[in-house]
């Protein structure tokens, strides 16, 4: 339960971060605590019922991309994993560009 408590605060602080709020001004956007935010963000709780709906209705998050992982069999991701995509989220936007083209050569 853990991982998925911090897949889906990082997917979440992703999210937000793109988008240049602060953690304030996206808590009155999906009508939430700062203090429940952060939890959630930080991978100490999961969204509530009315927290999810809330998000979906007042942004353009997708249930699919919020929740979507869940879906997948066989997927177990590791702490690594977790280490790894904090990292990402934190890169420049313009470096993440240069990353993914990078990773995506290296695939073919």
């Amino acid at each position: 339960m853990r991982d998925i408590k911090k897949l889906i605060g990082l997917k979440i602080k992703s999210y937000r971060k793109q988008r240049n709020l602060s953690q304030d001004s996206f808590c009155s956007i999906i009508n939430l605590e700062q203090k429940n935010l952060s939890r959630i963000e930080n991978g100490l709780a999961l969204p509530d019922t009315q927290t999810l709906c809330s998000l979906i209705e007042n942004t353009d998050m997708e249930p699919n991309y919020l929740l979507g992982f869940l879906n997948k069999k066989g997927n177990n991701y590791s702490s690594t994993d977790f280490e790894i995509l904090e990292l990402l989220i934190k890169l420049p936007e313009d470096t993440k560009q240069h990353l993914k083209s990078f990773l995506e050569s290296y695939k073919k």
